[in-house]
């Protein structure tokens, strides 16, 4: 069930002493009653054109993970990394793979091709939609506990560790890439920030940086340094 006014919904039931538990996030209100009815209001209208895709990912994980049981991520990296020696007086170019965790996670089996494609859809605010989408994957959660109208407690759903090592697994999948660019590039690799790389300009090096993303089935654009 959708609704526009939260604070009123809310307001309501703590008025008539209802019971029952909310939670609050960036993009939306949860409400669930105490006969476990769920009530959504959208905060964010961009995320509302795209909030399907949220049940499609969660379900194409969850058969994964039925399928083939529990996975073990990627080495742990960091997300940004940058080469203390790399001398910038160099001209810098910058290589940036396409739409990088969502096809990490399609090449990996992770999502299927039907949420894959979805997930591409031109549609207002949906590359913060993909991205939301994967790393809210068993998120813990805390609920405000409202008994009779008044706030009791709250309630902490743990996280889903099975879920967060999917996420977590093409995170570290994708740095895995820049960081395998790195080591081939050596002292021309200058530093990568997420799913971009930036090195020395030289038609040698893009060709290199090129040639190991196109390897693992990956699109890469150029990308300015500035």
């Amino acid at each position: 069930m959708k609704i526009q006014n939260s604070k009123s919904f809310i307001d309501t039931y703590i008025y008539l002493k209802k019971s029952f538990k909310v939670r609050s996030s960036t993009n939306i209100v949860e409400i669930v009653t105490s006969t476990g009815v769920k009530i959504y209001e959208h905060k964010n209208q961009r995320f509302k054109e795209g909030l399907y895709l949220f049940g499609m990912v969660k379900r194409d994980v969850l058969n994964y993970i039925a399928e083939n049981g529990s996975i073990m991520p990627y080495m742990e990296l960091p997300v940004n990394y940058s080469n203390q020696n790399f001398d910038y007086e160099n001209n810098i170019i910058g290589l940036d793979i396409d739409n990088a965790y969502w096809s990490v996670a399609k090449l990996k089996g992770y999502i299927s091709k039907k949420t894959y494609d979805k997930g591409l859809e031109q549609k207002d605010g949906m590359k913060s939609i993909r991205l939301s989408c994967l790393s809210t994957l068993g998120k813990s959660r805390v609920y405000n506990v409202y008994e009779d109208g008044i706030h009791v407690y709250d309630e902490k759903v743990k996280e889903d560790t099975q879920l967060q090592d999917i996420y977590n697994d093409v995170r570290f999948s994708t740095y895995g890439v820049m960081l395998e660019i790195s080591e081939l590039l050596g002292e021309d690799f200058c530093c990568w920030k997420t799913d971009c790389i930036f090195f020395k300009d030289t038609i040698e090096n893009r060709d290199k940086a090129k040639t190991i993303i196109e390897s693992y089935v990956l699109n890469c654009k150029i990308e300015s340094a500035k």
